[in-house]
Order: structure tokens, then sequence, then C-alpha cells
């Protein structure tokens, strides 16, 4: 079993994050109301919007506060500290896992991976609900929201770098 700690290019992540970090993320009157409902978590009423953060994949699906609050101590335990919890996922894990297997053989290089996230839904339920209502509830829109977030967000990093692809193809953007 691998337990796989990606070492980041921050330049990399950094230099994406300030080429996306105002591409404005609409919300329709579905998500802000889905949204609302979360008054014990202020961040998630915000409009949506770019951020830096860490996730935290598992080969089995959990929710609710008790295991979010494992995810924050197993995010801040492999990071010394230093993680910031913001998603959970398990789709991004089976493409890191062969990432990182092709890097050790020098096929990929891991410095040139980017992972872009959009959240659907939260890893806790809003006050008054229940984790299984939660882990079960519709997503605002069908998840809609999430899919538009990420075309708006990464089609900004793709665009830049195949414009600028005979210096990127070298070089790394900083």
């Amino acid at each position: 079993m691998d337990t796989i700690k990606f070492a980041l290019n921050d330049a990399l992540v950094n230099w994406a994050y300030r080429l996306t970090k105002d591409v404005e993320i609409p919300a329709s009157d579905s998500v802000s109301r889905f949204q609302a409902q979360f008054t014990d978590h202020p961040k998630t009423r915000k409009p949506p919007f770019v951020t830096i953060g860490d996730t935290l994949s598992a080969s089995t699906y959990w929710h609710g506060h008790s295991l979010n609050d494992w995810a924050n101590d197993w995010v801040k335990l492999y990071s010394s500290q230093q993680g910031n919890f913001m998603t959970s996922n398990m789709e991004d894990s089976g493409t890191m896992t062969a990432l990182h297997r092709l890097a050790r053989v020098n096929k990929v290089d891991a410095n040139r991976v980017l992972v872009l996230r959009t959240a659907s839904n939260f890893t806790v339920p809003p006050p008054g609900r229940t984790a299984a209502w939660s882990a079960t509830a519709e997503y605002p829109d069908k998840g809609r929201a999430s899919l538009e977030a990420a075309y708006r967000v990464g089609s900004v990093v793709v665009k830049t770098l195949v414009a600028n692809w005979d210096q990127y193809k070298n070089e790394l953007p900083q």
C-alpha cells in the first residue's frame, strides 16, 4: 500500500493561483440557498472563490463532523502542522498514485502536477441535519456549478500554458 505525499511545487501553485484568483465564479440561487444552511461555517456562505488548500483522499467514503475532525487531524499530521484541510476527494487518488509511480521511474515530472478541485457539496451537514442527510442530499443544480467553476478556472491556466508553450515546455511557470 502506498501512502502518497506529493511534494508540491509551490512556485507553480502560486503562479496558477495568481492567474486565477480573480476569476468570477457565479453562484445560482439554488447554490446560494444551499450554502445559506451552513450558519456555523461562515466561509461556506461566501460567493464561490479560488483559493489554495489541502485535500484528503481516502479509499472509503466518509462524511460528518467526527470524520471531518479526523481529516483535519490527518492533514495536520502529514503536513507537519502546515496543512489546511479544505476538500475531500477520492477521484484524484488514483491519478496521483499513477503519477507518483511514473515519477519514480522518470516518466513524469511531478513538479508539473497541478490539481484543481471544485466543491459541489460539503463534508459536514448544516446545523440541524444529520450526516446521513448531508451525504445523500442532492447537489444544487446537480453539481453543474462545480463543473462550470472547473472550466472557468482551469481554462485560464491551460490557455496560458498553451499560448506560452515555447517558454513553458522547458521552463516551469514561476
